[in-house]
């Protein structure tokens, strides 16, 4: 595993960073410095001859939106870089990966030439109906890990320099996040991407030291848990053509809130469930006890829903109830070749034997 990662980070090496500036031509006239995609299930139009308005289609994905006409792609591997090559500068001890993660996090996020505006107000647009939607925050969510890979690279004595202006930049994010339309839209979701919204802000503000919004944020959190039906189903989850992918989803963004909130000294992966609903740990096992068996898994899902962002999500799980069930689950994925996800996550370091191939 060691020696994918480092020949991941080598060619990352051998790439220049990306900027929100690179995007391709396109009939979007808004500012280049915003970042701007169409979501992933939104297709032209079959019935009018310029596509428009475009429609959505929930489970079938676009590839177009990965086209550099949008900034989803870019935007991605800007943080896949960064992830990636964090870890190969901890693993090997090389300042050249270091470098070249400060270069990508300059590039796209603290240059003023290069940089994108704090802001995902056009995400997810829908040509034709509207230019971002308030679902396109979900495009974001991977900035929680890649704050957690700045905070090795901050640990490992690098980005001193630029660590206050990340910083400036993710409280301008999360203030936008709380205080515009679109942000307080998202906020109100009752899906995975509710759950997400106080994963984002919260890591959030925990990077950028505001302790008073983010008690506010965890003194709610129940709200969140209502997600969660009895028995531990994510009944909005399960309703998606891809239910195994968006439970899985939706469990990553509960163990965001649920690890930010153990640094403030408070559990909420034993917070007691709502009532007439399961609790998180209900939640996990149910997950647990449907997914070991593709026959347990009753409701619509894709072929290719699981990664090894599963193993270590069981695992977390698992670590943190200590129960047979969780246990045995992990070990089952564990025993299955799940590919190594495109974004590294900081809990893949917990499974890399440091000095070992």
């Amino acid at each position: 595993m060691i020696r994918q990662l480092v020949a991941r980070a080598d060619e990352f090496l051998a790439g220049r960073p990306y900027s929100i500036l690179d995007r391709e031509p396109s009939d979007w006239a808004g500012d280049a410095h915003d970042y701007y995609s169409v979501g992933n299930y939104s297709w032209p139009n079959p019935e009018t001859a310029d596509g428009l308005p475009y429609i959505r289609v929930d489970g079938r994905r676009n590839p177009d939106a990965w086209s550099d006409r949008y900034d989803k792609r870019r935007f991605r591997q800007t943080a896949a870089a960064v992830n990636t090559l964090v870890q190969a500068h901890v693993l090997t001890g090389e300042a050249r990966y270091a470098d070249a993660a400060v270069a990508r996090l300059e590039r796209w996020f603290l240059d003023p030439a290069t940089a994108m505006r704090p802001n995902f107000a056009h995400a997810a647009a829908l040509p034709g109906r509207h230019d971002g939607a308030a679902i396109g925050q979900i495009e974001a969510t991977l900035l929680t890990d890649l704050l957690d890979h700045v905070d090795l690279l901050v640990r490992a004595g690098r980005f001193a320099e630029g660590l206050p202006l990340l910083q400036d930049w993710f409280a301008e994010l999360a203030n936008w996040m709380r205080s515009s339309e679109l942000g307080r839209q998202e906020e109100l979701m009752t899906n995975n991407h509710g759950v997400w919204w106080d994963a984002q802000v919260l890591r959030y503000l925990q990077f950028v030291g505001d302790r008073t919004a983010l008690t506010e944020i965890l003194d709610r959190f129940g709200i969140r848990l209502r997600h969660i039906a009895t028995g531990g189903s994510l009944p909005r989850e399960l309703a998606r053509p891809d239910s195994l992918l968006y439970t899985i989803y939706c469990l990553r963004a509960f163990a965001v809130c649920c690890r930010v909130a153990a640094a403030e000294g408070r559990d909420l992966w034993n917070a007691p469930a709502e009532p007439g609903h399961g609790s998180l740990r209900d939640a996990f096992h149910f997950w647990a006890g449907h997914a070991n068996d593709d026959r347990c898994w009753i409701w619509p899902r894709q072929p290719s829903d699981l990664d090894r962002t599963a193993l270590w999500l069981a695992d977390e799980a698992a670590a943190v109830y200590q129960t047979p069930g969780l246990n045995a689950f992990a070990e089952t994925l564990r025993r299955q070749d799940l590919p190594i996800p495109e974004i590294p996550s900081t809990a893949a370091m917990e499974h890399i034997p440091i000095g070992k191939e």
